[in-house]
């Protein structure tokens, strides 16, 4: 940052695909040392152990970004941004008229009715989060990391063979193999406890 002074710092939190959190003291300090517009996606906030929302108003140079597609309504479309008042108004004069039809206003107002539904179904996604990765850690040779969102990524031996084990069997999942630093790491998306079972009973067998 000291070096390339940007105007803009982007940084996931948490972090997609890998699921982790960035700490938080390091976040501020990248915050509170330069000038730069900070913008931390939350978008998988429902998940996550911490978040930036209350902290908005301490630092005029953030801004958190925010969707509802990781909360199971991705075809919605619709996002949120929020910053002080002074950021807001100055990129609403860039913002499309009309850029949120009158279907997906609609429905936006049926998700803030039913906010504890929302929170109770992302309770029930950390609940499986919890199990899927026990029981990951549990098959010998692969490495699970720590996840902080609605998925867990995780290494596997011989994991382009394994990828194509579950896609045969209708179980389908992120192949990260070919991405720089993520060698025969695979990232599966928590489903329900059937699903869940399932995939964990092939990995499994693809194992024993």
């Amino acid at each position: 940052i000291e070096i390339h002074k940007p105007k803009l710092i982007f940084i996931a939190y948490p972090n997609n695909p890998t699921g982790n959190a960035f700490d938080r003291g390091a976040i501020e300090t990248i915050i509170t040392s330069t000038d730069a517009m900070v913008v931390l996606d939350e978008a998988y906030y429902a998940y996550a152990d911490d978040s930036f929302l209350m902290d908005i108003a301490k630092y005029p140079n953030l801004v958190l970004l925010r969707t509802v597609s990781k909360i199971g309504f991705a075809g919605l479309r619709l996002g949120l941004l929020i910053g002080v008042q002074d950021t807001v108004s100055e990129l609403d004069k860039l913002r499309l008229p009309y850029n949120i039809n009158t279907l997906t206003q609609v429905s936006a107002n049926f998700l803030l009715q039913e906010k504890d539904e929302i929170d109770k179904n992302a309770k029930a996604i950390l609940a499986e989060r919890a199990s899927l990765s026990t029981a990951l850690s549990g098959i010998d040779g692969l490495s699970v990391y720590p996840s902080q969102a609605n998925f867990i990524l995780f290494r596997a031996p011989g994991a382009n063979e394994l990828f194509e084990t579950l896609k045969s069997k209708g179980v389908l999942i992120k192949n990260l193999s070919s991405a720089q630093g993520l060698t025969d790491c695979l990232r599966v998306t928590v489903g329900s406890k059937e699903e869940n079972n399932s995939f964990i009973n092939i990995v499994k067998n693809y194992y024993g």
